[in-house]
């Protein structure tokens, strides 16, 4: 039997009304390529017919093997050959070196085929895992110029690719089958989203414009990637470009840019070479860009690390971005345009600051050594500011910032990150905290954050200014700490100046006569001054100090009213630098807008509160002592004065730690009171007859009090000519 170029063997066909069934050994259809339609050969063994005449359909099926479709002896049909007026057809799976095709409507050229609807599977070139599988898509395919074009019916299709464990939502595509590469066509409207399936992979996605796969290196390459979020972090390939290897692999990306976090992106690192193994892991080395006004610098961070940090589940652990960059001397690495630094800079994506492990030092010019010392804190290079509390230089030797006390030369001597002259001289005004660099003044700041930072009226705060080298001590001062059963706080500012750094010798010059003498002309000494509010808390009896307060009581219409309106920020801070920073005391300093300073009793211990003492430094009595005739006393044992008085006093801390102190006041009506306290015994005489009657009165349980440590604090009457050889004292330095 033939049939529309097909020849059929059968030794029992039934002939029916409407169709003809029956089997044969052998069914060939004879090839043409140039009729209309195009015909391709086909042959099948064991087949069985149904011939459906009116319907001009013959369906043929093998009970055995499957049909040879092609000259070529590489395809096979595993299905149902429809012959029709319009060429062949067929139900089934089309299956080839290269490729699978199933469709439930096969339409075959002489040497092509095509599809409505198929499903497609593309076989990969050394392995029986399959390069490409899709469904749904419509699809042509010419043998012989080696091509398929494939597009997908639905938008929302995705193509596989199972042996680099990805899907894509690209579903139109061009294949060459003789070069072996799958040409993804893209929307102009939208991007292509390619997604890893492979299980250690979490979903791993990102987007991209154009890809081009190869199937003889099994390699995926993706064009127009504008990033991949990998842990927390976007990943910017160089060029857009991103390659997928077998199995999934993302080979390594070369010359990117890592912006960390996707939420805040405090972190750039540029020529990063990048393993991207996944959406919550990756590895990569690169470069962080530290600019700093007129320095372009980076750090080569090696240890780039994104990945799951923290406890619980694995689901629910964060993921984060961290990074460490070793920095050498050799580089000259600024942290600030006056701050060196060489150590460890490590990275966090969670925080804006990095986090500086290593050693820094001052580069300025003004003073006179600038060791390394150690920090260990976070810092943001757009607002540097370094913590510390107890730095070492490089050699492990503590350095300290304030003023300090020479047990040797008694004299008190400014520090800026440098070792003491002996550890054990005496703090006068330490500065700990935290230290920031002011470009504009041209000024290193030390202190608590509070003052650095925030500029408010309480701490400490220590400011060496580079272009003279003086130095600016504002906050609490140590005065007489290592007195006994007495106690003096103070709070105001101090001054002085470092010497110059001495002469660099250029080691190229030849001297004219080597015997001339080289020893370096002594440096200058600068004067140490201070201005203070300060409390002194005595151990006074209540009579003396009754008579005392009547006097000046009395007397004080004829004084000068402390003007605390004249230098308001100086009051403010001094007085938070002595009180308790709380709402009573908040309320009593708003009163000096007022014109008036009145401190709670609760809060207020003091024998005598002077609102501001005007001192300097001594070092051959070595003392601060008064420079001023008059003193502004605010309180007198608690009572308000708030008068300027004729005050002198002394605060003498020798290098043996014997601190003494004296007080000579005298009230307006010329009555004058002399106090001077050394190892426990306070000195007492005055002008004023009621007061030494007082003091005469005294019983000896009044006069000698035992303290906790056992021994006494004894008031002691003495000569007035103690009190004149002490204003004599005074004058003496003041001259």
């Amino acid at each position: 039997m033939k049939y529309l170029g097909a020849t059929i063997d059968s030794e029992d066909i039934v002939f029916k009304p409407k169709r003809l069934t029956g089997s044969a050994e052998q069914f060939k259809l004879k090839e043409d390529r140039y009729g209309d339609p195009e015909i391709p050969n086909a042959e099948g063994v064991n087949v069985n017919i149904d011939w459906k005449p009116y319907q001009d359909s013959m369906y043929v099926t093998s009970e055995e093997a499957a049909f040879k479709i092609f000259n070529d002896d590489n395809h096979t049909l595993d299905g149902t050959l429809i012959l029709t007026p319009g060429g062949l057809k067929a139900d089934g799976l089309l299956d080839w070196d290269k490729a699978k095709m199933r469709s439930d409507l096969l339409s075959f050229g002489g040497y092509s085929v095509k599809a409505d609807t198929t499903n497609l599977s593309i076989k990969s070139f050394d392995s029986d895992e399959l390069a490409l599988k899709t469904s749904n898509v419509n699809g042509v395919v010419d043998f012989e110029e080696q091509v398929g074009n494939f597009l997908a019916n639905d938008d929302f299709l995705i193509t596989e690719l199972p042996y680099n464990k990805y899907i894509t939502s690209m579903n139109e595509f061009a294949w060459n089958m003789k070069k072996g590469t799958i040409q993804f066509k893209s929307d102009p409207n939208k991007m292509g989203v390619f997604t890893s399936v492979h299980p250690d992979q979490d979903s791993l996605r990102f987007q991209g414009k154009d890809a081009f796969y190869d199937i003889n290196t099994s390699e995926l390459a993706i064009t127009g990637v504008p990033y991949i979020v990998a842990a927390d972090a976007f990943v910017y390939p160089d060029s857009g470009l991103v390659n997928i290897q077998k199995g999934g692999r993302m080979s390594t990306l070369e010359n990117a840019k890592i912006i960390a976090d996707t939420v805040n992106q405090y972190h750039v690192i540029n020529r990063a070479t990048v393993e991207v193994m996944g959406k919550k892991f990756y590895t990569a080395s690169g470069f962080y860009e530290y600019n700093i006004p007129g320095k372009e610098q980076e750090i080569e961070l090696q240890n780039i690390v994104g990945q799951r940090v923290g406890k619980g589940k694995r689901s629910e652990k964060r993921v984060v971005t961290r990074a460490t960059g070793t920095i050498t001397e050799e580089q000259e690495f600024y942290i600030d345009q006056k701050t060196s630094f060489q150590g460890t800079i490590s990275l966090n994506a969670e925080s804006k600051a990095l986090k500086l492990d290593g050693f820094a030092r001052l580069e300025a010019e003004k003073l006179p050594a600038n060791p390394w010392f150690t920090i260990s804190c976070d810092g943001d290079r757009k607002d540097l500011v370094i913590q510390y509390q107890k730095p070492k230089s490089i050699d492990g030797q503590p350095v300290q910032t304030g003023l300090y006390l020479s047990r040797e030369t008694a004299r008190i001597y400014p520090r800026v990150m440098m070792p003491l002259y002996f550890r054990k001289d005496r703090p006068v005004f330490p500065a700990t905290g935290v230290f920031k660099y002011d470009e504009k003044k041209d000024e290193f700041l030390f202190g608590d954050s509070t003052k650095v930072i925030s500029k408010e009226e309480v701490g400490n705060i220590f400011t060496f200014k580079n272009r003279d080298g003086s130095v600016h001590a504002e906050g609490k001062f140590n005065l007489c700490s290592e007195i006994d059963y007495i106690k003096v706080d103070a709070a105001g500012i101090g001054s002085t100046k470092f010497p110059p750094p001495p002469p660099v010798v250029d080691p190229n010059m030849i001297a004219i006569d080597d015997t001339i003498s080289t020893v370096p002309a002594p440096a200058p000494e600068f004067p140490v001054t201070a201005e203070l509010m300060c409390g002194i808390q005595l151990i006074v009896p209540d009579q003396l100090m009754r008579v005392m307060i009547n006097d000046f009581n009395a007397s004080s219409f004829d004084a000068r009213i402390i003007s605390y309106l004249t230098d308001i920020g100086f009051y403010r801070k001094a007085a938070f630098g002595i009180f308790p920073n709380n709402k009573d005391i908040q309320t009593a300093v708003n009163g000096m807008s007022s014109g008036y300073f009145d401190v709670p009793k609760k809060y207020n211990p003091y024998t005598f509160l002077f609102s501001r003492l005007k001192l300097k430094w001594d070092p051959d009595y070595q003392s601060f002592v008064t420079t001023e005739k008059s003193s502004g006393l605010a309180t007198l044992n608690g009572e308000n004065i708030n008068r300027k008085v004729e005050t002198y006093i002394e605060f003498k801390m020798p290098s043996n730690n014997d601190d003494r102190l004296y007080i000579f006041i005298k009230s307006p009506s010329d009555l004058y009171y002399f106090f001077g306290f050394k190892q426990g015994i306070l000195n007492v005489v005055s002008n004023n007859p009621a007061f030494m009657d007082a003091l005469r009165e005294l019983k000896g349980k009044d006069k000698i009090t035992k303290m906790p440590d056992g021994k006494t604090y004894e008031i002691q009457e003495v000569e007035p000519g103690t009190a004149q050889r002490f204003l004599r004292r005074i004058q003496a330095v003041n001259d």
